[in-house]
């Protein structure tokens, strides 16, 4: 089998923001649904893996924009799978636009739990036979976000997750938490940079009524840490870069 995956999209006006570009969670949105179809057609999809009680998680990713594209505009996302170590399974996605330019790269983490919540050991996971590409979209990415944000940081942003967040597998999807990180920012500010790329890695799952708090801390003038807490435990962290001003 292929170990590369294709699907072609035309965003959307819902799928882009107040600057009519795509929006990091329609961005996710797309490479979710890309992932999920290439893991059915490897024959380790959500219905071969529910009918043993488990389910796919994505635990981290990094993604790194030269352009996000437009409303209306033409992109192919490219998918390809690399060979899993003990339990995580990595993951590359590439966005080209209408002149087959690759405009966004990243890397993803996965895993497989069961219905305990257990990870499931790689071995374990029944597949069909694939060509699985080493050749990454990048490799110098930096998996390490703190989960604490300096104790003088209040909330800037707050949620409440109720029905419209969750997904098949009975939690807040993860692409949700793009739009929360992404709110923890203002017209302004956003209207004034521009988005390069962005990592989220996350933490625990969330439930229908658990009240969710982002903070946000600067790391330097153009990167910044996100977190996402319940209480006082950690759900979700995302660091955030941006590059030049809109106006340069």
């Amino acid at each position: 089998m292929n170990g590369e995956f294709c699907l072609k999209y035309s965003v959307r006006n819902y799928e882009s923001d107040f600057m009519q570009a795509l929006k990091p969670s329609a961005l996710l949105g797309y490479f979710q649904e890309a992932a999920a179809e290439h893991s059915q057609e490897m024959g380790m999809g959500f219905d071969r893996l529910r009918e043993e009680g488990r389910f796919w998680v994505l635990s981290k990713i990094c993604v790194r924009i030269g352009r996000r594209p437009m409303q209306g505009e033409n992109v192919t996302v490219r998918t390809r799978p690399h060979s899993p170590n003990k339990a995580i399974f990595e993951r590359s996605f590439f966005v080209e636009d209408a002149s087959a330019e690759t405009v966004i790269r990243a890397v993803s983490r996965w895993c497989v739990l069961d219905e305990c919540g257990r990870i499931v050991p790689a071995a374990k996971v029944p597949h069909k036979e694939t060509v699985l590409s080493e050749e990454r979209a990048f490799t110098d990415q930096d998996w390490k976000i703190g989960e604490e944000i300096p104790l003088r940081e209040k909330p800037i942003y707050s949620m409440t997750v109720a029905c419209s967040e969750y997904d098949l597998n009975m939690h807040m999807n993860n692409i949700k938490y793009a739009d929360c990180v992404f709110n923890c920012f203002s017209v302004k500010e956003l209207s004034a940079r521009v988005l390069s790329g962005f990592s989220l890695h996350f933490l625990r799952q969330s439930h229908e009524g658990d009240r969710l708090d982002f903070y946000r801390h600067a790391l330097s003038d153009s990167v910044y840490q996100v977190v996402g807490k319940c209480g006082e435990v950690p759900v979700v962290s995302a660091r955030v870069e941006f590059c030049r001003a809109q106006t340069e």
